[in-house]
């Protein structure tokens, strides 16, 4: 006979593994209205000081510091990362997860796939 202790966590580890959730920027828009989110923009610091969604920190991917830059934040807190078309955000909220981030997102196909009427890029003025 199992034992049902090993049958107890040998279930929760399976299902305790978090992965980032992967939304569209409508999502976000409906999430942001509930709860407050930081903004990480991963991109190179070029492509971020061209553009950057309004009240976005960059946190460069490519950065070998790159999983520093969120010890200022909580584990716990909502962050959704953004890149061009998607690839360096998802595998950055990858690692956060990895490293024991919980609420962590990714924006689905970048800022290449949101309708640009509706996005709010900000010009640095630096």
């Amino acid at each position: 006979m199992i034992n049902i202790n090993f049958l107890i966590i040998f279930f929760f580890s399976i299902f305790s593994y978090s992965q980032p959730y992967s939304i569209n920027f409508n999502e976000y828009l409906e999430l942001s209205k509930k709860n407050k989110f930081q903004l990480i923009d991963v991109r190179t610091n070029d492509e971020f000081n061209i553009n950057r969604l309004t009240n976005a920190i960059n946190i460069d991917f490519y950065d070998s510091v790159f999983l520093r830059g969120f010890e200022k934040f909580n584990k716990e807190d909502n962050i959704l990362l953004y890149c061009r078309s998607g690839r360096r955000s998802l595998l950055g909220a990858k690692i956060l997860v990895k490293n024991g981030y919980k609420n962590i997102y990714d924006l689905k196909g970048g800022v290449i796939s949101v309708d640009k009427s509706i996005l709010d890029f900000t010009p640095l003025d630096d």
